[in-house]
């Protein structure tokens, strides 16, 4: 990013939180929806055409109430596996990782979230995206899933609220823990007052039902079905989502494996990652 965009951002972002934190004292529940606009709505990651590689696979639209949920399928003669990507992000992000699990013969499964890739809608957030990815299960049946980033998150919240007898696996690449740490950063972002801050919080309580301070992957995974094998890898130096959530998981849940790499990032892009995706979900554990 260019010196100028980094300038223009800025005064954008901060100048959002002081009309957010000024509107506050006119209407406080008006300035916490549009707080939950801007937090909710992905600037990148639609598609306007197909990528090359998507047209590989036999794509199909699924429906949740008046969404289209965008699915693509690579047949093979093992194990279904679902692909669950993250924020601003779609379903092409998993092109490595699908030529990895095709040389293995996996029926693979992919999904473009709300208003990401051909899928349509403006908000996203992991409880729409729970409800995506419900559908497709009940469609496909998979019997792993591997979610990264906020798709990760999701996963383990979508897992605990229904309870898929059908999933065996569950594999997260670099996913957030806590849902107050990344509110916080969007809270010191925009620079959002104490009090704008509680009532946006109150926003997620009134849309969803949710107590946002155990709206945690720690606290999904307490709820999950104890046959289900669940893996996490993370990067040492993620910058986006740090590699103290996956500490954070592990502390609560010691028996979880966990593979830690170097230097590769939030996205985790790597033909070694790549292998020890398929050596979990072959081996339950991951290769030293």
């Amino acid at each position: 990013m260019s010196i100028w965009k980094k300038i223009k951002y800025k005064l954008l972002t901060k100048g959002f939180g002081a009309y957010i934190n000024s509107m506050h004292f006119v209407n406080a529940r008006f300035a916490a929806q549009i707080a939950y606009t801007l937090f909710s709505t992905p600037r990148h990651g639609f598609l306007k055409s197909i990528p090359t590689f998507l047209t590989s696979s036999a794509m199909k639209k699924l429906t949740w109430k008046d969404h289209i949920i965008q699915t693509y399928e690579w047949n093979g003669t093992k194990e279904t596996i679902l692909l669950i990507h993250g924020w601003e992000s779609n379903a092409n992000r998993w092109k490595g990782v699908i030529e990895t699990l095709r040389k293995h013969n996996y029926c693979i499964i992919a999904l473009d979230a709300p208003g990401q890739g051909l899928s349509n809608g403006k908000e996203f957030n992991a409880i729409y995206y729970s409800e995506f990815i419900h559908e497709v299960c009940q469609h496909f049946q998979p019997d792993y899933l591997v979610g990264h980033s906020l798709g990760g998150m999701t996963m383990f919240y979508y897992l605990s609220k229904y309870q898929p007898a059908h999933v065996k696996k569950a594999l997260s690449l670099g996913a957030p823990n806590r849902f107050l740490r990344i509110t916080d950063d969007y809270k010191r972002l925009v620079s959002m007052r104490e009090a704008s801050y509680r009532e946006f919080l109150k926003e997620f309580t009134q849309r969803f039902d949710i107590n946002p301070t155990t709206f945690n992957t720690e606290d999904f995974i307490d709820q999950l079905l104890k046959e289900l094998i669940i893996g996490l890898i993370h990067d040492e130096k993620d910058k986006v989502v740090p590699y103290e959530d996956a500490l954070e998981i592990k502390a609560r849940h010691p028996h979880l494996p966990l593979h830690t790499t170097y230097n590769l990032g939030h996205s985790l892009y790597h033909t070694s990652v790549n292998k020890q995706i398929v050596h979990f979900l072959e081996n339950n554990s991951f290769k030293l």
